[in-house]
């Protein structure tokens, strides 16, 4: 975590990426497994033609059509099979969802590990997560909705589905071992769904996705960043009222990791280039940044935002922006240069340029 003051020193970047490279420890590019079925093989609306694209920036679904607890009668609640399925027919090529692991090792599509009461999902069978919250879906229901999206897609882009493998917090995983069931659970749901080539793996935890190289290097993968994995302790503390604590991460990566009170466990990064240096190992084919991350680095020092874009996308990488809930938002994204923005639907089907015939 850096100070307040230092600066992206983004001219080191590719001084970096030739070190990396050199280390030839790049995972993600195995060769594909072999579906069953042979649905993928004859299919060409694929995971792989969305990260191709050359025009940007596209609109991702943000929770199907966009972040929605219940605040909001007009639209289903976000997660949900009505909120994936909508924002779909609204036009979106690409949706995002997030799941959490049940105590019978079902995955839950919902955001939090925790509910309103604080109790943790993964102490919840999937029946009584139903319960308590009757539209919460398992993701293969989601997989399914998005492999008839993508078959009536034909040979255009359509039904591909971002799958956020969301980071335990320290409250609901306290000795820090439900990474690799819950890695374990997304790969099998996605294999048996027929869906590795629609799919992407997201995440703000590299340790996650270093697990999900591991098991599906298949599967591309998006490592994000929030602005507070930028921030000193001090900083963090003052921001959130919460303490943070340095801890021993199972799997570092070599980073800093530390809990943000019972709320969140990720690392810190000393600069925006480790970061992207974090992106090159583990593989990913996706960085994302968050609005705190874009909006405070273009503040501090404009252009700085556009910078980091142009370096990811000079190592290979895809630059993704997150979230865009209104018109502003989506204008300053697409300022940066991203190739994709994760927003509400249909708003950013309607600001997208034209997605060409595939």
């Amino acid at each position: 975590m850096e100070s307040k003051t230092s600066r992206l020193k983004l001219s080191r970047i590719a001084w970096v990426a030739a070190l990396v490279v050199s280390l030839n420890f790049c995972t993600g590019r195995a060769a594909s497994a072999q579906e069953t079925d042979g649905y993928n093989d004859r299919h060409r609306s694929t995971a792989e033609d969305f990260l191709q694209l050359n025009v940007r920036p596209i609109a991702i679904g943000h929770h199907g059509v966009g972040p929605n607890r219940g605040e909001s009668p007009s639209v289903p609640i976000e997660n949900t099979v009505e909120s994936v399925k909508l924002a779909y027919s609204l036009g979106a090529r690409i949706v995002e969802v997030d799941v959490q692991l049940t105590k019978d090792r079902k995955l839950a599509v919902f955001h939090d590990d925790f509910l309103s009461d604080f109790t943790c999902i993964h102490s919840l069978t999937l029946d009584q997560l139903q319960a308590r919250l009757p539209y919460v879906p398992e993701l293969h229901q989601i997989l399914d909705v998005a492999r008839f999206f993508n078959k009536k897609a034909g040979d255009d882009l359509g039904g591909i589905l971002i799958v956020e493998l969301k980071a335990f917090s320290p409250r609901c995983d306290p000795a820090d071992e439900f990474e690799q069931p819950l890695v374990w659970a997304a790969v099998d749901q996605v294999r048996q769904g027929k869906m590795t080539n629609q799919v992407i793996f997201d995440s703000f935890s590299p340790a996650l996705l270093y697990l999900a190289s591991q098991e599906a290097p298949e599967i591309p993968r998006e490592l994000d960043l929030d602005g507070l994995q930028l921030l000193s302790s001090v900083q963090i503390e003052a921001i959130t009222g919460l303490p943070v604590t340095v801890i021993n991460k199972k799997i570092s990566l070599g980073l800093t990791w530390a809990e943000i009170g019972p709320l969140y466990r990720l690392p810190g990064y000393a600069s925006a280039q480790q970061f992207l240096v974090t992106g090159i190992i583990t593989g990913v084919r996706v960085v994302g940044g968050e609005m705190d991350f874009f909006g405070a680095v273009e503040q501090q020092q404009p252009g700085s935002g556009a910078a980091f874009v142009s370096a990811a996308q000079s190592l290979g990488m895809r630059a993704f922006a997150d979230p865009a809930n209104s018109e502003a938002d989506w204008k300053f994204f697409d300022s940066l240069g991203v190739n994709a923005i994760y927003s509400t639907i249909p708003m950013g089907v309607n600001l997208q340029p034209v997605i060409p015939d595939m």
